[in-house]
């Protein structure tokens, strides 16, 4: 009885301190182009995927963004998880986001790169932050980080 009880506390100690590896963090393997842009008085919105490398041998599932969005270095919206979606293991999991600017940001936008629109030139629109999620109960953050520039002809 006493080498079960030994032979308990020992497999649960190695699992314990195995345990601070057990969910491997996720590896944003590469942001696919925004896509769908739409520009109107509400102001700027759109969406793209975000491409995981997930180690883990089990599914992640994906509940919400923390991302702010940025144009030319000034944060004019957030970016939104329309559903909670499901990161498959291994390479490959992908993960569908939208975006919106905030109302008036769109006059801002253009006020500070009214020139570059005219002429035709390219603004960068980056967006930065965390993608919430869990598996099996225990709480994940993936940071999500993308560029890219647009030419916006007026």
């Amino acid at each position: 009885m006493r080498f079960i009880r030994t032979f308990v506390f020992a497999l649960l100690g190695v699992t314990l301190l195995s345990g601070c590896n057990l969910i491997q963090p996720l590896e944003v393997i590469r942001v696919e182009g925004l896509e769908n842009i739409a520009i109107g008085r509400g102001g700027l919105d759109g969406e793209f995927t975000v491409v995981f490398e997930n180690p883990n041998m089990f599914p992640i599932q994906a509940k919400e963004a923390e991302v702010d969005v940025f144009i030319n270095a000034r944060k004019v919206g957030r970016v939104f998880l329309p559903e909670v979606q499901t990161i498959a293991r291994g390479s490959g999991g992908n993960l569908r986001l939208e975006f919106e600017t905030e109302r008036g940001a769109l006059l801002q936008i253009i006020e500070a790169n009214l020139m570059n629109f005219l002429l035709g030139e390219e603004v960068k629109l980056s967006v930065k932050g965390d993608v919430k999620g869990s598996a099996f109960g225990f709480s994940l953050s993936v940071p999500v980080e993308a560029e890219q520039n647009l030419k916006i002809q007026l």
